[in-house]
C-alpha cells in the first residue's frame, strides 16, 4: 500500500465512518437520546469538529491495522471476506464495550442499538474501502 492508497483511505473512511455516525445515531436513533437528558453533555460545533476528527483517526488506524493485520487474513478482491473482516472486528472491538457501557450508564435501549448498527456498518465499511486501496 503506497502512503497516496494509505491516506485516500483513511480519509474515505473518515468521511463513511462520520456519514454512518451522522444517520444512524444523528438522525434514526436521536430521539431517543433525549429520553436520557441528565447523560448528555450540550452538542456544539466544538463537539462536532472533535467528532469527525476522531472518525479521520479511525479512519487512519484502520487502514494502519488492515495494511499490517487485516490483509492476511481476506481473500484479494473478494468484498464478503471483508465484510466478514469488518463483522469480526465489530465483534472483538466494539459490540462487547457497546453493551458493557450500556450496563453503567443511562442510555435509552433504542439508543444503544443505534450506537452498534452505526459501529458495526462503520467496520464494515472500513474494512471494504481500506480493501479497495489496498493494491498490491
Amino acid at each position: 500500500m503506497s502512503v497516496t492508497h494509505f491516506v485516500i483511505s483513511a480519509i474515505c473512511i473518515g468521511v463513511a465512518n462520520t456519514c454512518i455516525e451522522w444517520f444512524f445515531i444523528g438522525f434514526l436513533f436521536h430521539k431517543y437520546q433525549a429520553l436520557t437528558p441528565n447523560t448528555w453533555k450540550p452538542e456544539s460545533n466544538k463537539s462536532y469538529m472533535y467528532s469527525t476528527l476522531l472518525s479521520f483517526l479511525f479512519g487512519a488506524m484502520f487502514t494502519f491495522f488492515y495494511w499490517k493485520i487485516g490483509a492476511h487474513y481476506v481473500i484479494y478482491g473478494n468484498i464478503w471476506s471483508h465484510i466478514k473482516l469488518g463483522l469480526i472486528c465489530f465483534s472483538c472491538f466494539s459490540l462487547f464495550q457497546g453493551i458493557n457501557g450500556a450496563i453503567y450508564v443511562n442510555y435509552d435501549k433504542k439508543f444503544v442499538l443505534g450506537t452498534l448498527i452505526s459501529s458495526c456498518l462503520s467496520m464494515v465499511a472500513a474494512a471494504v474501502i481500506a480493501g479497495l486501496f489496498s493494491w498490491k
